[in-house]
């Protein structure tokens, strides 16, 4: 099911937003529960559009720029998504389960005390590795990085010819760019250091959601 009055209303908001005439707050104000309907494009857009946003367009990276101009191409072409979600078990999981009893049995026989984290931190490292292996690698396909969402060159094609799509031409001037990129950069760096640190000495938090089955969720643009 196609919601075109919605998609338009998104779509319209999208173009304003890279021509400058709009910011990230006015997604914001709109709230994107008001986009998600039975329109399964529309809902997979308002998803990923958080993802991808910057307060101010200039701030937006070539590739990040693209991209959203092929999420309004989404929206303003016929083209709808389709969503399958299979579960799958991972060898990692019962070993997450193990070290999890470990960690409950660790805590009883030594208490709550400031030993406790220094019996943590070999089970913390290895709760990491774990959440590293159990994650899943999958496949790239060939110039994946310049068509997704769509699934090849000729998808994008079929998109582009169903509709007279105006591509917006990307306008941010390198300083401004990299200014942002190095702040981004240097919160990022600090925020994963101490994020590090948390599962190290708190693993229990990364094995129990270790212990919890994966579900893969395969989405594929229809273009039309």
């Amino acid at each position: 099911m196609i919601d075109r009055e919605r998609r338009n209303q998104l779509a319209a908001l999208i173009r304003r937003y890279l021509e400058g005439k709009a910011d990230a707050s006015d997604f914001e104000k709109c709230e994107y529960e008001n986009y998600k309907s039975d329109d399964p494009a529309l809902y997979f857009v308002a998803e990923e559009l958080p993802l991808q946003l910057e307060n101010d367009a200039n701030a937006l990276t070539k590739q990040k720029w693209d991209y959203i101009q092929r999420l309004l191409l989404l929206l303003e072409s016929n083209s709808t998504v389709l969503w399958k979600a299979s579960p799958y078990r991972l060898w990692t999981q019962p070993v997450a389960e193990v070290l999890l009893v470990i960690c409950l049995v660790i805590a009883l026989l030594t208490g709550f005390t400031f030993h406790l984290f220094l019996y943590f931190i070999p089970i913390g490292l290895a709760s990491i590795l774990l959440a590293f292996l159990q994650s899943p690698s999958s496949e790239v396909r060939p110039f994946e990085e310049i068509v997704k969402p769509f699934h090849s060159i000729a998808d994008l094609g079929i998109a582009y010819e169903s509709t007279n799509f105006v591509k917006q031409r990307y306008p941010a001037p390198a300083k401004y760019r990299n200014h942002s990129s190095f702040l981004g950069f240097l919160g990022a760096d600090v925020s994963l250091v101490l994020f590090f640190l948390f599962l190290i000495c708190m693993p229990a938090f990364t094995l129990l959601l270790l212990c919890f089955p994966e579900s893969n969720c395969d989405i594929k643009v229809q273009p039309a």
